[in-house]
């Protein structure tokens, strides 16, 4: 027997429902805070879109989820996003779920940062993952115990290629590490939950940004780093 499982989520934001929008619905918004994706009704199949209100929100059916986004603007000139995703099965499900709310909690605090640090600049993702062995809880422990840091803590990476990374905590969660930079908002990430290794997702802020080059950058960082703690 199987049982529905959904994840909601009430987000308030210090920013206009226009800037709401364009950050949840264009490629250009969702890179700055999520991943690089079109969600509009011309860049996916027929039947996909289920509803689209430009300024208000939209629901979309993927391969095994459904999304739903809806803004509610506030007197103050603020707005209050409302999400909600379905489809989980709890039969097999569970871990996947678990790992995706942990992240959705991440995702939306980094949407919140974006909106009052970065908004309206360009983006760049960058994605690497660790070795293979690091897709378990210890490596995650020990991860978090040689780069430190709660939240407003300064935090310094010797990454070779960028020099001496510094920020502070922005965020920790269970299996999330957020960091915010002068010109990034660095997202360590632990899928141990789902059997992979550890990975980062990092938005950089700002025109000229070699997403090649600093993907190759962080990958070199995180074997390092790993190979280091063998």
């Amino acid at each position: 027997m199987t049982e529905e499982r959904r994840i909601e989520a009430e987000i308030p934001l210090e920013a206009s429902p226009e800037q709401v929008w364009e950050a949840i619905s264009t490629e250009a918004g969702l890179t700055a805070w999520l991943f690089p994706m079109d969600p509009s009704p011309e860049a996916n199949a027929p039947g996909a879109v289920l509803r689209w209100e430009p300024g208000h929100g939209f629901a979309i059916q993927a391969e095994t989820s459904a999304f739903e986004y809806l803004i509610e603007a506030q007197d103050d000139g603020s707005t209050v996003l409302r999400f909600v995703q379905s489809g989980f099965q709890s039969d097999d499900w569970e871990a996947e779920y678990e790992a995706t709310a942990r992240g959705w909690d991440l995702y939306f605090h980094t949407l919140q940062v974006y909106l009052t640090g970065f908004a309206g600049e360009p983006a760049t993702y960058v994605v690497a993952e660790g070795p293979a062995w690091s897709g378990t809880p210890e490596a995650w422990e020990k991860f978090r115990a040689a780069v430190g840091g709660a939240v407003g803590d300064k935090v310094e990476l010797d990454v070779h290629g960028l020099g001496m990374v510094v920020g502070e905590v922005d965020y920790v969660g269970p299996s999330h590490l957020g960091i915010t930079t002068e010109n990034a908002l660095l997202r360590f990430h632990d899928r141990s939950l789902i059997g992979m290794p550890v990975a980062l997702g990092h938005h950089y802020y700002g025109p000229g940004q070699d997403a090649e080059r600093l993907a190759d950058i962080w990958q070199s960082w995180l074997a390092e780093f790993y190979l280091k703690l063998q």
